[in-house]
């Protein structure tokens, strides 16, 4: 009778041990499941996984690899400013220059002196710019397109026509004044200098406006239609007078000439157009908001 309450006595001391000592095997998983349902949990885990994926892809933004197109365009930019290759000491230089402003060149990223500074945010805008422009390939215009530029644009291209011209008046009250201008005419016809026959010569290097405005609508018209050289017979209300042309200055260019303004302007136009509108188009990417 004894050794049965004994025997039930350490069954039982040895249950109770065991249920102090064994911890609930389920409340490490409660905890970890809690943090698995925590979105700052999930938060840090993505950031870690895009940090080593980066080092991956990308590699330490600390290290400065010089490959084989570095050599390269190193050298390159050194027989351009030198005009001849670089010797092997001198293209050793080189690199290690390069290196030290790759250096220097992430450090400013890295402290984003590229946002802060509005000096370096326009030259890294014209950079993007320039590259736009650079790979829009040239086109030759066609006759049309040259000859609808010129009609678009042609003040560009004419200028304002200028008359170098000459007149003799003879007064009217002078019963002479008819015999002497024709004395006269025969005279320039002759290949005589006017300077030489005691008249006084009246004239100038004048626009249309301006010889309306000295001359008057009638004669100012009579000498922008004259030929060069020739003489013309015009009377006013006072005097009989003879005019002539030695020069116009002005209107458009030749056609050689023309010709090779037209295409420098027209093929500027077409690819500042085209750049324009590649550019426009990665403006066009974002959206821009405002906020108070």
């Amino acid at each position: 009778m004894r050794r049965d309450v004994r025997g039930a006595y350490n069954r039982r001391s040895v249950f109770v041990a065991e249920k102090i000592v064994t911890p609930p095997p389920s409340a490490w998983k409660r905890c970890a499941a809690r943090l698995a349902a925590e979105p700052i949990v999930h938060f840090f885990l993505i950031g870690a996984l895009l940090f080593v994926a980066h080092r991956l892809v990308v590699g330490d933004p600390r290290v400065i690899v010089v490959t084989p197109g570095v050599r390269a365009e190193v050298a390159r930019r050194f027989r351009d400013s030198h005009a001849r290759p670089a010797d092997p000491s001198e293209l050793d230089g080189e690199l290690r220059g390069w290196e030290r402003e790759e250096a220097l060149y992430r450090e400013a990223l890295r402290d984003h002196l590229d946002r802060n500074d509005a000096t370096i945010r326009k030259f890294l805008a014209d950079c993007v710019r320039s590259r736009e422009a650079l790979a829009i390939p040239k086109r030759q215009p066609t006759d049309a397109e040259l000859e609808s530029w010129l009609a678009t644009h042609r003040s560009l291209y004419e200028a304002p026509r200028r008359y170098d011209y000459g007149t003799v008046a003879f007064a009217k009250t002078d019963r002479a004044a008819a015999a002497e201008r024709d004395g006269y005419e025969r005279s320039l016809k002759a290949g005589t200098d006017p300077r030489t026959l005691g008249r006084s010569i009246v004239g100038g290097n004048l626009t249309a406006e301006q010889l309306n405005e000295r001359v008057g609508p009638a004669l100012a018209a009579q000498i922008e239609s004259l030929p060069i050289g020739r003489g013309q017979r015009f009377e006013n209300e006072k005097e009989l007078l003879l005019v002539w042309v030695n020069a116009v200055e002005g209107g458009l260019p030749s056609a050689d000439e023309l010709h090779k303004r037209l295409l420098a302007d027209w093929t500027y136009a077409e690819h500042k157009q085209a750049t324009d509108q590649a550019v426009q188009a990665i403006i066009d990417r974002y959206r821009v908001e405002e906020r108070p």
